[in-house]
């Protein structure tokens, strides 16, 4: 397998099955929470720092935290969008 870092959103998330994806956005809707906060700006923060703190991680935990971070992304796309 190539480095946990080099592979795209759409690569990580590939290799989830639909309900381990499903999961994922169940875990991040119940992260974010019913609050006021932008959440499109929280999640591509959130994002952000699983992305960075991945490297931190060894190989195995590197990738499921770059998954969460996919993950937070495509929602975060997805709500940019309905917004818009």
């Amino acid at each position: 397998m190539n480095n946990p870092e080099d592979l795209s959103d759409e690569e990580l998330l590939d290799m989830l099955t639909p309900r381990q994806l499903a999961e994922l956005d169940r875990a991040i809707a119940e992260m974010m929470g019913p609050e006021g906060l932008d959440k499109v700006i929280s999640l591509q923060v959130m994002a952000q720092l699983y992305t960075v703190r991945a490297a931190e991680r060894d190989e195995t935990s590197a990738l499921a935290m770059l998954q969460m971070a996919a993950a937070m992304r495509r929602r975060a796309e997805i709500l940019a969008a309905d917004k818009g």
